[in-house]
């Protein structure tokens, strides 16, 4: 009997055990919308478990934010593994807890079982880009951004369209396919050897700006230090320039090019290995296999006359094209000055008797301001006729109307001069020369 009485105690203590395991399970097992289901039923509700409006929706993970919505509707399925969110008015996308995109969107449709947020007709402002997108898909797990559709955006130089658009949160990456970039700005850095006189300053000022196209195939951007463009095109008015990739500094302000470079417009076409532009110091640098056409206008090729003796000049000496190499081309294109180095030759090939000049120096610095040009080093040039000038430098003044050579340092020259043939006295018979004896003369 004392047994029995000794063990009430922990029979007690089992059955209130029991008792609260049970009504843990019973409290884990509460469905807190579970009364509001006939309600919504009986409303046409479908599928949808629970409905809000004018609501605020944020997903988390382990107290960190995943991303957070204020939208006019947010419809909740009833396996609760989908929202449906109506009219997106203010929404932010967090990137390792920080706000990395905001947004608004007509609706938006959140996968709870794969973890990611769709999006549509939705517009993005992310650092540097701003745009708007028909669809974008937001993976919150890996941090990724996706936009598909019409891609329509602005960067902080210019406006853009894309076919495709992917922002990588873990490596800060803004990657873009089938890109067109309107810029206001010019392809002056690599417009080489323009020999227009120089224009006012104040219209220097008006033109200093315009529109340029420039399309990719890809284009990336890393944490807003580097930009990446591979297949690129640009176009400013009549000039186009091509490359298999070009490469940005954005903080330094340095781009460097390579691959199939070609810049062409009707008065000059070049090509070189790589060229990098400069932008804070104003100068572009053509490197490696550069080589420079330098073509006349079109109202001076078409029409020109051969120009006579008394009207030769050196403007109407260039009227046929020039060929330019070399190893470095350097463009202070903000002092207009333009250097050529390296294993240097200029080559022209006449039209009209297909001769050629040709002209080579370790250097020559043009400016286009004075229309002055300076070959230094073992100036070699040698004309059509055959005649050849030597010197260790020479200074040629291109302007028309004061057009003049200069030789400061012995030289030497080679002329070509024609003999005259000696006139017959008056009154005397010229001696014919002897018949050749004709064949079958008897």
């Amino acid at each position: 009997m004392r047994n029995w009485r000794a063990a009430i105690p922990s029979a007690l203590a089992l059955v209130c055990i029991a008792g609260l395991a049970w009504c843990v399970h019973r409290l884990q097992q509460i469905d807190p919308f579970a009364r509001l289901n006939p309600l919504y039923a009986d409303a046409g509700m479908g599928n949808v478990l629970i409905r809000f409006t004018q609501t605020e929706v944020r997903a988390r993970q382990l107290n960190q934010p995943l991303w957070r919505m204020k939208v006019k509707r947010a419809d909740l399925s009833r396996d609760r593994q989908r929202w449906l969110l109506e009219g997106v008015q203010e929404a932010v996308l967090y990137d390792d807890g920080k706000p990395a995109w905001r947004l608004t969107a007509a609706h938006a449709v959140y996968e709870g079982a794969s973890r990611f947020l769709q999006v549509a007709d939705a517009r993005l402002r992310g650092n540097p880009v701003q745009l708007t997108c028909s669809q974008a898909t937001w993976r919150d797990q890996k941090r990724e951004l996706q936009c598909l559709g019409i891609i329509r955006g602005s960067l902080r130089d210019g406006e853009f369209t894309a076919q495709a658009l992917h922002y990588l949160g873990g490596e800060k990456r803004l990657v873009a396919e089938g890109v067109r970039l309107v810029m206001h700005t010019s392809l002056e850095p690599i417009a080489f050897l323009q020999t227009e006189p120089a224009k006012q300053e104040a219209s220097e000022k008006q033109t200093k700006t315009r529109r340029v196209e420039v399309e990719f195939k890809r284009l990336e951007e890393q944490q807003g230090k580097t930009r990446i463009g591979e297949g690129l095109v640009i176009r400013d008015g009549d000039t186009l320039m091509t490359a298999d990739r070009a490469e940005q500094d954005i903080e330094a302000q340095i781009i460097h090019a390579t691959g199939n470079l070609r810049v062409t417009d009707p008065r000059v076409e070049l090509s070189a290995d790589r060229v990098t532009i400069e932008l804070r110091e104003k100068r572009a640098v053509l490197e490696g296999n550069v080589k420079i056409l330098v073509k006349p206008k079109q109202s001076e090729q078409t029409g020109a006359q051969p120009a006579s003796e008394e009207t030769r000049s050196l403007k109407t000496e260039m009227r046929e094209p020039v060929q330019i190499t070399c190893n470095r081309a350097e463009n202070l294109y903000q002092k207009k000055i333009i250097t050529l180095t390296g294993d240097l030759k200029m080559v022209q090939l006449l039209k009209e008797n297909g001769k050629t000049r040709t002209l080579t120096a370790q250097k020559a610095v043009y400016n286009s301001r004075s229309e002055q040009v300076q070959l230094i080093g073992d100036v070699h040039g040698v004309d059509e006729k055959g005649q050849e000038l030597i010197a260790p430098e020479i200074l040629v003044s291109v302007k028309e109307g004061d057009e003049w050579l200069k030789i400061t340092q012995p030289g030497k020259m080679v002329i070509l001069v024609e003999e005259e043939e000696e006139e017959t006295p008056a009154g005397s018979q010229p001696v014919s020369p002897p018949s050749p004896p004709q064949q079958g003369q008897r």
